[in-house]
């Protein structure tokens, strides 16, 4: 299955550099990210915070900040 990196949603996998893809193609949703390579851990910071993506979680850009949900 392709996927769509312009679509406003998104699951996020195991495969890091999709979901850091995705977010480069919604950059006003967020201020910043951060990938420490020793604990593999992504954290993006936007608007109403700090969250750490985990497999799983579901990002949508519909509302011109990062929402993240489980």
């Amino acid at each position: 299955m392709d996927k769509d990196f312009k679509s406003e949603t998104y699951i996020v996998d195991e495969h890091i550099a999709d979901t850091i893809l995705w977010l480069m193609h919604h950059q006003e949703i967020f201020d910043s990210f951060h990938f420490d390579v020793h604990t593999q851990e992504l954290s993006v910071t936007h608007a109403a915070g700090v969250d750490v993506i985990r497999v799983g979680m579901f990002l949508t850009a519909k509302y011109g900040i990062l929402v993240t949900s489980i």
